[in-house]
């Protein structure tokens, strides 16, 4: 009887190489010990720089750029709130502003006027003794409105005088409330801008802050997962270590021992053709040819 060529039928026993099985049972036994003795995950605590930069996040909310912020913020409202007082007569303000020797000019004033009406009435009674007039009713009557008319020139004169010193001394007065006026607008002004400088000194403090924090827990991050990694390889190192002895057994055992028997029938390209599948199955493409080598001169 012959098949694919015909031949004669020959039995061939077929066992598992020794040292085959032998690493097999011995990756078996060590993913058995590193199933056993693999411990629980480890994670890395926060590194010290980390900590450092989220204690430095966490003072930046009350550091001296929210306190030059604070600051601005008082200014604002003490710029804002500024009101200007009113220029109006200030009599206890326009009393202080009084010259203080108008009572010296109007005595003076009042005494020449005086010293003029007494030469004029002088004058006069020269004139009614000549015409021998001199203590005559005309003499009185002359002397009289000589008198009064120097008198509603002195009253006159006074009322000036006091009229003039009163503006000088209003005009002062309001003068000095426009300047008070105007410094406390320029202080007003001051204040808003300075609120405005340090608002913006405390915004760029407080960037600046959480800047350095957020740099230094990038840092301790970094370290951090560095650490991370150590602890997971060393968790890890006996799984790579049994896929390293896995993928060099990458050989599916078909039996643990005994011997089969098989017919087998000669005919060099079927033995070929099964050697090299054989051969590639085991040993990848150089196995293939080095199977198809062995089957081609059985």
């Amino acid at each position: 009887m012959s098949k694919g060529g015909g031949g004669s039928p020959q039995v061939t026993t077929t066992e598992i190489d020794p040292d085959v099985k032998a690493g097999y049972l011995t990756n078996l036994d060590y993913a058995r010990n590193v199933g056993n003795q693999m411990g629980a995950r480890q994670f890395a605590g926060f590194d010290p720089t980390y900590q450092q930069g989220e204690a430095q996040a966490l003072a930046a909310g009350t550091g001296p750029g929210r306190q030059q912020l604070g600051m601005a913020g008082q200014l604002t409202q003490a710029g804002a709130g500024y009101t200007p007082t009113m220029i109006r007569p200030d009599q206890a303000l326009t009393q202080q502003y009084y010259n203080p020797y108008e009572q010296q000019v109007v005595d003076t004033s009042l005494a020449d006027m005086e010293q003029a009406r007494q030469r004029a009435v002088q004058q006069m009674g020269q004139q009614a003794t000549a015409a021998r007039a001199f203590g005559g009713s005309r003499h009185g009557v002359a002397e009289a409105l000589t008198s009064g008319e120097y008198g509603k020139q002195a009253g006159s004169m006074v009322a000036n005088l006091r009229n003039q010193g009163y503006q000088q001394a209003l005009q002062l007065a309001q003068q000095q409330q426009m300047q008070n006026q105007a410094a406390g607008l320029q202080g007003a002004q001051f204040r808003l801008g300075a609120a405005n400088q340090l608002g913006q000194m405390g915004q760029a403090q407080t960037g600046a802050d959480y800047l350095a924090a957020q740099t230094a827990m990038g840092l301790g991050g970094a370290r951090q997962q560095f650490a991370q990694q150590q602890l997971d390889a060393q968790r890890n190192l006996g799984l790579e270590r049994l896929g390293i002895m896995q993928s060099a057994l990458g050989l599916q055992v078909p039996s643990m021992g005994g011997s089969t028997s098989t017919p087998m029938y000669t005919n060099p390209a079927a033995g070929a053709l099964g050697g090299a599948m054989a051969g590639y199955q085991m040993f990848g493409p150089y196995g293939a040819i080095g199977g198809g080598l062995l089957g081609a001169l059985s």
